[in-house]
Order: structure tokens, then C-alpha cells, then sequence
């Protein structure tokens, strides 16, 4: 398959043109063009160009509302809600930490709940940026169900992952983790039935809720929960936050991310964000040195996120290769 180079802003600029054709207003087009960079820059291929067509779509059918506009509320000294009014997670984010931070600097702590929102991607991205004006980031957002509990068939809990960035001392991360309830995320099961390739048979369930190694039958089964009871369990609890703490849709109700039926999924999100200042006495920035050096030092150990950050400066430098197919289905939406 021919493949075209791409520089990441030209990533970012193909990504914000296709949103805005296909009806997303400008602000919306530009922070979710942001993340599919971010996403490609890092090497996270199944949140990056290849879902701008699914978000276009989404856009055109009515599952996303293009032109919604983020309604924030600060109804306590420390907490922010944001109505994403059914549109993209990413601008109801982007409004809703232009209040989150300067409230956690000044009380120690503030929490964000975002309902009526959508898949808001790579939630390290999002944790990250917190991590980058000197906060510990917590976040959480769940997605229509696809993880049945231990024992049953049927799903309740999305694949809901959980994010945790933490501050260095020089306006970055320390590092990032970023994980779901799930074995692995649902979004590369789906890059793998699009492709015809089987998946380990650890990765989901089918309807019998027996391991499958079938692509296909898989998204018409469920996600096996990582570490089976433990994992349902984390699973619940980012429920708990970021469905009904946000009075957002619960994943069992919620209409798929995938596909064009169904209306909009109504899920949700919640961040917590922490001054270390406050807390640690000082001690915040020396304990997480000592922390990092000793998992580092170690041969053949990594910290999270470390991955991520090896392909930065390959693909800042290099570029990434973007297959010619998949660049035609989204310059389609630039020329409507």
C-alpha cells in the first residue's frame, strides 16, 4: 500500500480542515486536531488520523454536534462542570481547564466533571498537560459498555481508562500512565477486524464469554477485563467518577463510539488536579527523582510513557507515513 510522509503539522492542519468540513466549528476542529497530532507524534496510531473519519461522520450523522459549544459552571470554590452540550470532549476540556488549574494552584485541589460529552482519545494526553503547569493530573472517563462482569455475559462498564500525569521540575512530565480496565484498548480491536487479522486470545470474549481469537466476534462479545476481577473492578470505579459523579450517561446506556446509530453517547469525564506545593512540604520534586532513578537505573525497566516519548523526536523529526487510502477518505471531508 503507497504511503505519503507527513510532517505533524501537516498532520494538524489536514486533521482540523476535514473536522471543519464536515461541519465542526473552528475552536472544536482546532483542539481536536491538536490531539490527533499528539497521538501520531507519539505513536498512538489508533487515536490518530486513522479515527478523523469516524469523527467526521459523527459530526454529519448527529452523534457529535459540530457547532456545540461547552457550557462551564463553577458551582463551588474547587470544583468546575462542564455541559459539553454533545459535542467533542476535547474543547469542553480545553474550557474546562482554563478554570481547573488556576483553582488547583490557589485551593491545592479542584476537580472537573465534564457530562454530555464523547471519546476524548488519549487521556495521558490530557493528564499530561496538566503535569506541564506543575499539578498532578488524575483522569477518568468511561465509554459504552463493552466489559461484562467476572462471571457474566453481558457488558456493563466501557473499557474506562485511567490516567495519572506527574509534574517534573521543568514544566513536563515525569511521567505519564495511562491504562484501561481492559486488557487492551477496544480501538485496537477494531484496527484489527478492519484489517482481517486475528487478536491473542487474552484480548476479549465472545457472546458465550469464552476467549476468542476472532476479531469480529470479539466486538460482538466483550473485552476481557485486565486481571479479570481487578480490573472490572478499576473499570467501576472510573464509572463511579466519570458517569455518575459527572452526571454523564452510563456506559451501559450510552450508544456505541463506533458506527453512525444511535445519537449521541453522552459520556463523561472527570479530572483531579493537585498543587504539590500544597501537600508535600517541598518534598514533592526530590521524592519523584528518587522514584523515577530507581525503576530507570534498573537494565531492561521502563517508566510509563517512556515509549511515547522515544517516538517524539522520531516523528518531529521524521514525520509519520500515512497510508494514501486513508488520506483520501479524510481529504474528502476537506473538499465537502
Amino acid at each position: 500500500m503507497r504511503k505519503r510522509n507527513l510532517s505533524l503539522e501537516k498532520v494538524e492542519d489536514l486533521a482540523r480542515r476535514a473536522l471543519e468540513g464536515s461541519g465542526t466549528r473552528s475552536e472544536s476542529a482546532a483542539s481536536l486536531a491538536r490531539a490527533v497530532a499528539a497521538a501520531e507524534r507519539d505513536g498512538i496510531a489508533s487515536h490518530g488520523l486513522v479515527y478523523v473519519p469516524v469523527y467526521c461522520e459523527h459530526v454529519q450523522c448527529g452523534k457529535v454536534i459540530g457547532n456545540a459549544i461547552p457550557k462551564v459552571e463553577q458551582p463551588s470554590s474547587s470544583a468546575v462542570v462542564v455541559d459539553a452540550g454533545s459535542g467533542f470532549a476535547h474543547p469542553a476540556i480545553d474550557s474546562g481547564f482554563e478554570r481547573l488549574i488556576p483553582l488547583a494552584h490557589e485551593a491545592g485541589i479542584a476537580g472537573l466533571a465534564i457530562r454530555n460529552s464523547y471519546n476524548c482519545g488519549v487521556l495521558g494526553y490530557h493528564v499530561e498537560r496538566l503535569a506541564a503547569q506543575g499539578l498532578v493530573g488524575l483522569g477518568f472517563t468511561n465509554a459504552p459498555a463493552s466489559i461484562a462482569p467476572v462471571g457474566g455475559v453481558t457488558p456493563v462498564i466501557g473499557t474506562n481508562p485511567f490516567a495519572l500525569g506527574v509534574p517534573d521540575d521543568d514544566n513536563g512530565a515525569a511521567f505519564v500512565i495511562d491504562q484501561s480496565a481492559s486488557v487492551i484498548a477496544k480501538s485496537e480491536i477494531m484496527m484489527h477486524a478492519r484489517a482481517g487479522k486475528n487478536i491473542p486470545d487474552s484480548w476479549a470474549l465472545d457472546a458465550n464469554g469464552s476467549p476468542t481469537t476472532d476479531a469480529e466476534v470479539a466486538l460482538k462479545g466483550s473485552m476481557a477485563p485486565s486481571g479479570g476481577y481487578k480490573g472490572f473492578s478499576v473499570g467501576l470505579m472510573v464509572e463511579t467518577l466519570a458517569a455518575a459523579l459527572a452526571g454523564a450517561t452510563l456506559g451501559k446506556d450510552a450508544s456505541p463510539f463506533a458506527g453512525t446509530s444511535g445519537g449521541p453517547p453522552k459520556t463523561g469525564q472527570f479530572f483531579i488536579a493537585i498543587s504539590t506545593e500544597c501537600f508535600s512540604g517541598g518534598e514533592f520534586t526530590s521524592r519523584i527523582q528518587a522514584l523515577t532513578k530507581a525503576i530507570s537505573s534498573q537494565p531492561n525497566s521502563r517508566l510509563p510513557g517512556s515509549r511515547r516519548q522515544a517516538q517524539r523526536s522520531t516523528h518531529h523529526s521524521d514525520g509519520i507515513n500515512v497510508d494514501e487510502e486513508l488520506l483520501a477518505k479524510i481529504e474528502a471531508f476537506v473538499r465537502s
